[in-house]
């Protein structure tokens, strides 16, 4: 999973990269010493994990790629080798994660229920924009927006048919979700 967006890399400043499937569930183990080690090699600065599930910053190092896109392309090349298996990923820059922040369709439950509100990061824009239909589902609501999908599941995400797989399938497109406390976290992060 790479991004093929045509964005700068913003020079200096820490990028967000987002891997999917990492230590979920007790499978696709991947230690973040591992990870932010293999970026560090790869030539990359102010290298650091947040949680376990394969959220990564790094400021680009130099001779980096121009494009967030053919960044997200070398970083998957670069790290896959370095870690031995494949890994899918996407690369978002702080003004990006700033502007979905802000562009959040459900401040309720973003207020009461960070918990089980995600934020579905693809590698490219949705098939469409707007409400997704997810009426055979049960309760779950959510919202495409460009390159970023947002789901509140009111039962839990455990048990929600609303799965990985159905969200690709409606998107068109790969991703991986971050709940809405690790989302705000991440931004925090990508702020210091």
């Amino acid at each position: 999973m790479t991004s093929a967006d045509p964005d700068p890399v913003p020079p200096g400043e820490r990028v967000l990269v987002l891997l999917r499937a990492v230590n979920v569930g007790g499978r696709s183990a991947l230690p973040m010493a591992d990870l932010r080690a293999a970026a560090a090699d790869l030539g990359h600065a102010d290298v650091a994990t947040h949680l376990t599930t394969g959220n990564l910053l790094l400021a680009p190092g130099p001779g980096s790629p121009g494009t967030l896109g053919d960044l997200a392309d070398a970083l998957t090349t670069g790290l896959t080798e370095r870690v031995g298996r494949p890994l899918a990923l996407t690369v978002r820059t702080r003004a990006q994660v700033d502007d979905l922040v802000a562009a959040n369709p459900y401040p309720g439950p973003a207020a009461n229920d960070p918990a089980h509100l995600v934020v579905v990061f693809l590698d490219g824009p949705a098939r469409a924009d707007g409400r997704m239909d997810l009426s055979g589902y049960g309760r779950e609501r959510g919202t495409w927006r460009g390159s970023e999908g947002y789901v509140h599941y009111p039962d839990g995400i455990g048990r929600s048919k609303v799965t990985a797989g159905v969200l690709d399938r409606l998107a068109g497109r790969t991703g991986t979700a971050r709940n809405w406390r690790t989302v705000l976290a991440l931004q925090e992060k990508l702020a210091g």
